[in-house]
């Protein structure tokens, strides 16, 4: 039997053995299998919670977390965990998770040091450190949704007025409208002076001009806040809010993509795209402007990925502990052992040092040289935890229902993103030498 002859013997008996389960009945069941995957992930994050207490003090959680943060920590990280059975779905089908994302939103995770509800202030900068990470524990794309999602929020509280304010931080803090930022273009990665779209003033209105590329959210975004050069103080880069739909605005999705597939990917083509003058942002000018955006960015990323990591780590152990090989559990190995506590090792520094770093930025703008430094050690960091684990679950660590191998994926981009690895040498290299290698 040739292979074709076998896929259509096989696909012959899948329709005789489901021909008699209506469409009903398959989803109750698909309901109960994930309410019983669920129960699993919220059993296993609590023995793994006591295995990592020490990892959890070491990093200073508890210090350094004022109640408003812990709260918001512990609400994200329930979701979190029961939400487990419906994230490699999504990751699977590459769909953004809608429902999950207005659960944060109505949790008061969404901008949370930005935008204060119900009549309070902002929260910590921490909190928004604590919200990334326990997202990431989650999914590195849904973190990476934030990230973007968040740096539009801070785009419209520090540089927007109070028209644009009213019309998007609402539905944008409730997860009830998706944003996206809009920088990067296919000649213009990590030098972002090269940007070449280009706005240009008609009447009351502006014409963009141009194509941006890997823009996070894009597919999915009812706003996109998009970077273009207008001729105005030296050729400066102004932002402009275009909402889903405009005319002359074509998102094309980058469904290959085989990281972060929860946040979708797009290419924007951008023909002569008319938006009224109202739609720019007033006080962003430029350069330090968007830098302004990408350090918040980068913020996010470096405590994010050590959610990622924790959650390899716990991943890892559970599966040491329970896993016999020669009558005994691999846990009991010295090799397996000291995996184990190289992994402990790198998200415990890793956590201490995004919290000890967040704690800093409360008081102002950070040194460019220590957010690179930490950036660069977090997103190197995690992703060994995640190749660890990968090795210490075996072939079973290629499975995606495991989890490790969806983290490890997306550390993989999250070490580009944001800054690559590089390009974060450079910063910290230049410091050093006090020559510039760029």
């Amino acid at each position: 039997m040739n292979p074709s002859d076998t896929n259509t013997a096989f696909g012959d008996l899948f329709d005789h053995l489901f021909s008699h389960l209506d469409d009903e009945a398959l989803e109750e069941s698909h309901s109960q299998v994930k309410v019983e995957q669920g129960a699993q992930t919220l059993q296993e994050a609590h023995q793994a919670a006591d295995r990592l207490a020490g990892v959890e003090a070491f990093a200073g959680w508890q210090a350094v977390l004022d109640p408003e943060a812990a709260a918001l920590r512990q609400r994200v990280l329930a979701l979190m965990r029961q939400w487990q059975p419906q994230a490699t779905e999504a990751f699977t089908q590459g769909r953004f998770p809608d429902e999950i994302f207005r659960q944060l939103g109505q949790a008061g995770a969404l901008g949370a040091s930005l935008v204060g509800r119900d009549g309070a202030p902002p929260l910590s900068k921490v909190a928004t450190c604590a919200v990334m990470h326990g997202v990431e524990y989650g999914d590195g794309g849904l973190r990476c949704a934030l990230t973007v999602h968040d740096s539009v929020i801070q785009a419209l509280v520090r540089f927007g007025n109070e028209s644009q304010q009213a019309r998007w931080l609402d539905p944008l803090i409730r997860g009830e409208a998706v944003a996206a930022f809009a920088l990067t273009e296919p000649n213009a990665g990590s030098d972002i002076r090269a940007v070449s779209t280009k706005a240009t003033r008609q009447g009351d209105d502006w014409l963009i001009t141009g194509a941006k590329s890997w823009i996070t959210n894009g597919p999915r975004a009812d706003v996109i806040l998009i970077w273009a050069r207008t001729g105005e103080r030296n050729d400066a880069i102004r932002g402009f809010l275009v909402e889903k739909g405009t005319p002359g605005l074509d998102v094309e999705p980058i469904a290959t993509a085989s990281a972060m597939r929860i946040a979708p990917v797009g290419r924007l083509h951008l023909d002569r795209v008319r938006v009224p003058h109202r739609a720019m942002l007033p006080h962003a000018w430029g350069l330090t402007d968007i830098n302004a955006c990408l350090d918040y960015n980068r913020m996010t990323v470096l405590s994010g990925v050590m959610g990622g990591a924790r959650r390899c780590l716990e991943i890892a152990l559970e599966y040491a502990a329970n896993r016999y090989q020669f009558g005994v559990p691999i846990a009991s190995k010295q090799l397996v052992q000291a995996m184990l506590a190289d992994m402990a090792q790198r998200v415990a520094l890793g956590e201490m040092a995004f919290l000890q770093l967040a704690q800093r930025w409360e008081a102002g703008p950070l040194p460019r040289f220590d957010v690179s430094l930490v950036k660069r050690h977090n997103c190197a960091a995690a992703l060994e935890v995640a190749r660890m684990a990968r090795s210490i679950l075996a072939a079973n660590g290629t499975d995606l229902e495991r989890q490790v191998m969806r983290h490890l994926l997306n550390l993989e981009a999250s070490y580009s993103y944001g800054g690559t690895h590089e390009i974060h040498g450079l910063i910290v290299g230049k410091e050093l030498t006090r020559e510039n290698a760029f």
